[in-house]
């Protein structure tokens, strides 16, 4: 009797840990470019087309917004531990420059060591106008009140429909 109730208080406390340390095993999650192996190693200046990149190493994750000639492959290697806020661990950009002719004039790779933490703005647009109290609103409608609408009419100019 007493061995089955040591097991079955062993049971109620080994389980849970067993269960909450699963929860702290580490996710790995893949985002973004995932070349395949060898292909943009491949990848020469002067040698490839647009083409011949996107039939090569596939479509770009991003195309710079103000040159259309330079096209970035992202991919990123993020780590999560049960609730904590996931952490990027590895990071890899391959920016791929084009000259006019449409040819490959540059190749250069970044990784996580190149990322910049960028600090965002918080100023707020101001806005004209004049901000009224919830009294001023409804006592603001007060006589403004149109007895033209009241009728089926619509306030304005005739419609000139000769009845």
């Amino acid at each position: 009797m007493r061995r089955i109730a040591t097991s079955t208080l062993a049971s109620v406390i080994l389980v849970p840990a067993l269960l909450a340390l699963t929860g702290c095993e580490g996710h790995f999650n893949q985002r973004g470019f995932v070349p395949t192996p060898g292909s943009t190693e491949k990848l020469e200046v002067g040698a490839q087309s647009r083409e011949d990149v996107v039939r090569l190493i596939g479509s770009p994750s991003a195309v710079s917004t103000f040159n259309p000639n330079i096209w970035y492959f992202i991919s990123e290697v993020q780590e999560s531990y049960a609730f904590l806020k996931p952490e990027i661990t590895q990071q890899k950009v391959i920016q791929i420059t084009f000259n006019d002719a449409g040819r490959v004039a540059a190749i250069k790779n970044y990784d996580l060591a190149d990322a910049k933490e960028i600090v965002m703005v918080q100023r707020i647009t101001p806005t004209t106008g004049k901000e009224l109290t919830v009294l001023e609103q409804v006592l603001g409608n007060v006589g403004k009140f149109n007895p033209a609408t009241r009728q089926g009419q619509s306030p304005g100019a005739p419609t000139g429909s000769g009845i």
